[in-house]
């Protein structure tokens, strides 16, 4: 698990897939746009936003990926992109999860309020 991350994912059901990743449903503020020659094909409203999955920071790997570690570097910059290459990288999707990534104090506030919330 990635230490900036706090989650209710149930790591339960990510322990019966090896090499795999917690995939969350992409979160965001902003709309999104895709585009091609620098033309917009598609915008769509956050609202509208659906089957886009994100790394959640949380992995149940073999051991055997340890050789495969670089001396330098993160783990989804280096090993993931060759494992899913290969076809030897799995995820499992969880959707209705808590979850955050504290990047910024902001974070850490906005973190701060929701888990007083939950023990109160």
């Amino acid at each position: 698990i990635n230490g900036d991350t706090i989650t209710d994912i149930d790591l339960r059901k990510l322990e019966k897939s090896l090499n795999s990743i917690a995939a969350i449903e992409l979160r965001t503020k902003f709309g999104i746009m895709e585009t091609e020659d620098n033309k917009v094909t598609k915008f769509r409203e956050k609202k509208e936003i659906s089957n886009v999955w994100m790394n959640a920071g949380i992995y149940h790997l073999s051991s055997a990926v340890l050789k495969d570690l670089p001396k330098k570097g993160d783990i989804e910059k280096t090993v993931f992109p060759d494992y899913a290459k290969k076809g030897t990288l799995n995820t499992v999707k969880f959707t209705n999860t808590k979850w955050y990534s504290i990047d910024s104090f902001k974070d850490m506030e906005e973190c701060s309020l929701e888990v007083e919330k939950i023990i109160k």
